[in-house]
């Protein structure tokens, strides 16, 4: 997988917020950024599990 920063804020973001129970937005991405952007979020929530 490609380390980029700014994905991975982003999927941060959009995790924390998915949890809180806030309304959740998925940023605007190019499709080739896509696949690294929803293995950062399964990353993040299968910690949490």
């Amino acid at each position: 997988m490609i380390f980029d920063p700014q994905i991975l804020a982003q999927a941060t973001a959009f995790v924390k917020a998915f949890n809180s129970g806030r309304g959740v937005r998925v940023p605007k991405m190019t499709f080739n950024q896509w696949p690294h952007f929803m293995r950062a979020v399964r990353q993040q929530l299968e910690v949490q599990a």
